[in-house]
């Protein structure tokens, strides 16, 4: 029923109960008792609806209206359906609000909402872990207040006084680990707010560092071999000094830097080659002792003029699937390092077995040791701990740097222990999966 309509028959309902009481006062001659008794009737009805409608609106527990007559009727059931679609939009603001939650949760960033003043309203799980906040703890308090760094605070206001322009992000040290480094940026929010983002470029950075170290590294490594050919070159381009200068010196000398270069490039392909290999290791089997017993004999050949005593280990039984080749360059190095690094007179031993139902190679020596600020940073690609050392042994840099991409493609990866004085020990560790035992022959 509308509006117009419930208001005609609430008025013809009061004009006949009128009209009644009229009529029966007429009969009694007691019109103006009779009316004033019909009002108090009137007024009875409608507080009792009132109340009635009062217990309702307060009830937790009866969620349909009372039943009810006439207007009352209409007024119950009016109230009811608005609060059937008002609980229905709470139901579905309160999904859009979880859906924006869950959504926010799921960035692979962290995120904070403030006020133009910078005061925190909210902020996701991983803002938590970034940015070190505490939540619901921190509400209201100042983002300045907790990230006090000063790039951070003047781009803050910057933004506050300059909403439209874009920003550069801001890279500050972390607020839980100084070692790490995040990247902030800050875009406008609704109603004046800010949503500020956060990530963890830790890795990005170190790994954009070295990729700066390695061109770097590579451009020093070649220019100097480059230069001795030049400078060589020019002294035989010149008659005066051409025919004073040493042929035989000349040519070894030469003869030793593209030595030096090549050895440099071939290193460098073949770590490129590894990176880009994507064999699948078990459709080989790769018998390592056999491997081994040929290295035994280079390493015989390197030793000759550093007299170390070198011992092999090896389980004859114990095979892996693998890719030889790689494996060779892993195993190779290891071996090599260990004879050009210890002083002469060392003492070198290498091993190939089964520990703890994995197929372990390991090679340890007696050497000067490593400091523990270097370890981290040995299989990177040019580092060296000795740079002087390391190119007076004919070392390239690459050497670990192999290793370490050999080994990730094989499911392992290398443990270094060291201590200064005492020598180190290069091992890894290859999964039983990868284990392949000899077959023993039948009698």
């Amino acid at each position: 029923m509308n509006q117009p309509s419930q208001y005609i028959s609430a008025f013809s309902r009061f004009i006949v109960l009128a009209c009644i009481a009229v009529f029966i006062g007429w009969l009694f001659d007691q019109i103006l008792l009779v009316f004033v008794i019909l009002l108090a009737g009137l007024f009875a009805w409608y507080s009792y609806n009132l109340i009635r409608l009062n217990d309702w609106l307060w009830s937790k527990k009866n969620l349909y209206p009372p039943s009810s007559n006439g207007i009352w009727s209409e007024v119950f059931d009016g109230i009811y359906r608005l609060q059937k679609k008002n609980r229905s939009r709470r139901k579905e603001l309160g999904q859009v609000l979880k859906r924006f939650r869950d959504g926010a949760e799921a960035l692979p960033d962290a995120a904070v909402v403030v006020q133009s003043n910078g005061q925190i309203l909210w902020c996701n799980k991983l803002a938590r872990h970034v940015f070190g906040l505490r939540w619901p703890e921190d509400t209201g308090l100042l983002i300045t207040n907790l990230l006090r760094h000063p790039n951070f605070i003047e781009q803050f206001h910057q933004q506050k006084q300059h909403p439209d322009m874009a920003e550069e992000p801001v890279l500050m040290p972390s607020p839980i680990d100084r070692e790490s480094t995040i990247e902030i940026r800050m875009v406008p929010y609704a109603l004046g707010q800010l949503l500020i983002l956060g990530r963890d470029v830790t890795q990005m950075q170190r790994l954009n560092q070295m990729r700066k170290d390695f061109i770097a590294n590579v451009s020093h490594e070649l220019r100097t071999p480059l230069t001795v050919l030049q400078g060589y070159l020019e002294m035989m381009q010149d008659p005066e000094m051409g025919g004073a200068l040493p042929s035989t010196r000349a040519v070894g000398m030469m003869s030793d830097q593209c030595d030096r270069m090549f050895n440099l490039v071939n290193q460098l392909l073949v770590l490129s080659r590894i990176e880009a290999n994507r064999d699948n290791v078990y459709e080989h089997i790769v018998d390592v002792p056999a491997m081994l017993m040929l290295l035994e004999k280079e390493a015989e050949q390197l030793n000759l003029d550093r007299q170390h005593t070198i011992t092999f280990n090896v389980d004859q039984n114990l095979l892996i699937h693998g890719l030889e080749d790689e494996l060779r360059s892993a195993f190779t190095n290891l071996v090599k390092n260990a004879i050009r690094y210890t002083p002469n007179g060392g003492e070198i031993h290498v091993c190939w077995c089964k520990q703890d139902n994995q197929a372990k190679f390991s090679v340890k020596d007696n050497g000067d040791g490593i400091e523990v600020q270097h370890l981290s940073r040995l299989t990177e690609r040019f580092y060296r701990v000795d740079k002087a050392r390391s190119r007076s042994t004919g070392g390239s840099g690459l050497g670990l740097s192999i290793v370490k991409h050999v080994l990730a493609h094989h499911k392992s990866q290398l443990e270094i222990e060291s201590e200064v004085g005492l020598g180190s020990c290069f091992s890894f560790e290859f999964p039983l999966d990868l284990i392949a035992h000899r077959r023993k022959r039948k009698a």
